[in-house]
């Protein structure tokens, strides 16, 4: 599906540029969701301004849409299912920014040490869902179907162990604090959604642009 739509976009127009724009997001979004889950986990010290790169991804979500409409007023019996695409996956991109974001506010308010028995699930989360961003990364640069499709695969594994580790929360299977069972809690969901919307940008390689974030059809 992706292969026909990566040879459109290696042609020097605005919808190439929209691509390019798009890949810097996704780079973007990456270092943000690491950044935010060391600072957590790892309790890093050097501060980025998170809220400057969201601003950053926000500008970018922007100019893709910008640039693909500009392309589309000049050639509107062109290329709509690509440009239909990008403008369907910035959206999930800059969900990522905002849940790397979410998950520095709940630093600013977690204090010490966050060490515990779900601190390691959280270290081999993070490594997972930073692997997928660049298998994603790469296989949309290569249009390469395949390549994309270990990332939904990988999702549903990463979802399942999410909901898993929520509901021992929950269930208080594991003695830990009340604030640290809150915090975990809530990272485990924010790094589901990331997981997801990773896996959403994933499938547009794969399927055509009404199943954006679904199965690919057996």
């Amino acid at each position: 599906m992706f292969e026909k739509f990566f040879k459109l976009w290696s042609t020097g127009n605005l919808l190439e540029a929209s691509f390019e724009e798009v890949e810097n997001m996704i780079d973007l979004a990456r270092d943000m969701f690491e950044y935010s889950i060391n600072l957590v986990i790892e309790n890093a010290k050097n501060r980025e301004d998170i809220y400057k790169s969201d601003q950053e991804l926000n500008h970018s979500e922007r100019e893709v849409r910008r640039k693909v409409l500009e392309h589309l007023s000049i050639n509107p019996a062109q290329d709509i299912n690509p440009s239909l695409i990008l403008v369907t996956i910035i959206i999930d991109i800059e969900r990522i920014g905002d849940y790397s974001k979410n998950i520095v506010e709940l630093a600013d308010r977690s204090g010490d040490s966050l060490e515990c028995e779900y601190t390691n699930i959280v270290r081999d989360l993070k490594s997972r869902i930073v692997k997928n961003i660049n298998t994603t990364i790469e296989s949309l640069k290569e249009g390469n179907e395949e390549k994309a499709i270990p990332v939904l695969e990988d999702h549903l594994e990463i979802a399942n162990i999410c909901e898993e580790n929520m509901a021992k929360l929950i269930n208080e299977e594991i003695k830990i604090s009340t604030r640290l069972s809150i915090i975990y809690t809530l990272l485990f969901r924010y790094i589901k959604r990331v997981s997801a919307h990773i896996k959403n940008v994933a499938s547009s390689i794969i399927n055509p642009y009404d199943r954006i974030g679904f199965k690919p059809k057996e």
